[in-house]
């Protein structure tokens, strides 16, 4: 959830491209019941369910190309991959002069299908599988990205802007000169589709405004924007639609507090309690935060719902839920300290359990996936960026 605006920063460093460098690593440590089991790297030895297939994207450099110090800022042509499992589904060309991303920050696997984003100084492309299908002049970096209907739904920041634009298939459907949006793709209680979401059929983000010190909250379905509140001292965490309610996470007058609906929730725990860097999320049935907290008997990183506090972990640097379970990850445990994990793509959540993908540090060694206690191993000159996972009839 602290990784958003950092990466936005970055993304937009001013240079003549403003396609970024290749990042080397979470940025998340500088803002903000895995099972065990033996190891064996043939495709065929890693048992999903019948009906489970992870889609895994990675992109690949020339041999004679050190793509960890990446002396040509970005500015490489590369390939760009997706594998089904272990068997190769796309390839495609990336890099500037193909208008598609070198960053794993900009390319999307959502499902089976791997949506790219590209800006520069002549404006935005998105791809799905290689394919434009929406382009425009100005140049965004997206903090959200869903496809409903053969209708694609954007919404993205401009270089110097102070607010957002919310776009249907590349054509401005809303643009805020001065607001910020709850959610992005880096944020904990959001999910691989970033800020954009759907809920009970409806495409939904929310955005806040201040003005003359008015803070004011805004959900937005279908496109239609409809005022939630107005606080002069709500310092507002996350808003979105959670089964057809909206609710709310914010601090007024030192007290947390979330609204959903027109009910209260206590995310208290029976005493004082502190959240910050929350967001919210759906868990067992409730409405709940997600966050960090701090309360008189200590703090942590935890899940506050129906007056109880639960603690997640002590070093959360990644967290994923499905709604009833979660899995998190601690960046500095050994396998991961190792390796290069770039950002909440290179997760996802599977039967309840975590797949992930990882990129050794050390060249010699192969990038891989992993579920289960099992992995796959992939033989290439370069890093894997993304997993998802698709029930298929």
């Amino acid at each position: 959830m602290k990784a958003s605006s950092l990466i936005s920063l970055l993304l937009f460093a001013g240079c003549s491209l403003l396609d970024p460098e290749l990042p080397m690593g979470s940025f998340r440590k500088d803002e903000n019941d895995n099972r065990s089991g033996s190891e064996d790297d043939s495709a065929s030895s890693l048992k999903n369910r019948k009906d489970t297939t992870f889609y895994v994207s990675a992109i690949t450099f020339p041999a004679s190309y050190d793509w960890q110090r990446d002396t040509a800022y970005g500015n490489v042509a590369c390939t760009l991959k997706v594998f089904k499992g272990a068997v190769p589904v796309l390839t495609l060309p990336a890099g500037p002069s193909s208008g598609i991303s070198a960053s794993p920050h900009r390319n999307h696997l959502l499902g089976s299908s791997l949506f790219t984003e590209y800006s520069d100084l002549k404006g935005t492309w998105v791809k799905k599988d290689g394919r434009s299908i929406a382009s425009w002049p100005e140049a965004e970096l997206l903090q959200g990205l869903l496809m409903k209907n053969g209708v694609l739904h954007t919404v993205g920041i401009e270089f110097k802007s102070h607010g957002f634009t919310y776009r249907r298939n590349g054509q401005v459907a809303m643009k805020i000169e001065r607001g910020q949006l709850f959610g992005s793709f880096a944020r904990d209680s959001y999910g691989p589709t970033g800020a954009l979401y759907e809920d009970r059929g409806t495409v939904c983000f929310a955005y806040q405004t201040v003005l003359d010190g008015m803070c004011s909250v805004y959900i937005v379905r279908d496109g239609v924007s409809e005022l939630l509140a107005s606080s002069p001292s709500a310092e507002y965490m996350d808003v979105r639609q959670i089964e057809g309610v909206v609710a709310q996470a914010y601090n007024d007058g030192g007290s947390p507090v979330l609204k959903y609906g027109n009910n209260f929730i206590d995310i208290r725990g029976g005493e004082s309690v502190r959240w910050s860097n929350a967001g919210l999320i759906l868990f067992n049935g409730m409405p709940s935060v997600i966050g960090t907290y701090n309360s008189s008997s200590g703090s942590g990183f935890g899940i506050g719902s129906v007056g109880a506090v639960r603690e997640v972990g002590g070093n959360v640097d990644y967290f994923y839920t499905d709604g009833s379970h979660y899995k998190f990850i601690d960046l500095s445990d050994p396998e991961w300290d190792y390796s290069f994990f770039f950002n909440r793509h290179c997760a996802c959540l599977a039967g309840g359990d975590l797949a992930y993908v990882l990129t050794p540090k050390n060249p010699a060694l192969d990038p891989y996936l992993a579920y289960r206690g099992k992995k796959i191993r992939y033989a290439m000159h370069g890093f894997l960026a993304g997993v998802s996972v698709v029930t298929e009839e």
